[in-house]
């Protein structure tokens, strides 16, 4: 199955679209490698757009995988256009979070939200892990 990430990019509205077109141009035009086009969290509004993607295999400048490097070329891309983004990472393993972010100096695309993460205890889960830890040394 391999190593999977949860990613969260939030730009400008007009910082998404310059991303679309510049990923479009990197893929030759191979709309099915276009990951903006599949994503799983995708929340606006007027002026900055949320998105990204669960459970996604991320591996940056490797083999195989031209969508992700298109991503985070055409995050560049957006540094150097000065349009502003943030981007967050995260890995399964605890540790293994990265993010990068880039602040205009044009005031229109200036405070963009940060993405919010939350890493926290699943106590539904070991409620039942307890409960069949219980009943497994009651058939002992």
């Amino acid at each position: 199955m391999g190593y999977r990430s949860d990613v969260r990019i939030i730009t400008s509205k007009k910082g998404f679209n310059e991303l679309d077109k510049y990923i479009t141009k990197y893929l030759k035009g191979e709309k099915d490698w276009n990951l903006l086009h599949q994503l799983d969290v995708d929340k606006s509004n007027d002026y900055e757009r949320y998105f990204g993607w669960n459970s996604v295999k991320w591996y940056e400048n490797s083999e195989g995988f031209e969508d992700v490097d298109a991503v985070m070329s055409g995050l560049q891309h957006l540094e150097d256009k000065d349009l502003s983004f943030r981007y967050a990472r995260m890995g399964e393993e605890y540790g293994d979070y990265d993010q990068k972010d880039y602040e205009s100096e044009n005031e229109k695309e200036q405070d963009l939200d940060y993405p919010s993460m939350i890493r926290g205890f699943d106590d539904d889960y070991m409620e039942e892990q307890i409960k069949r830890t219980q009943e497994n040394s009651n058939e002992l």
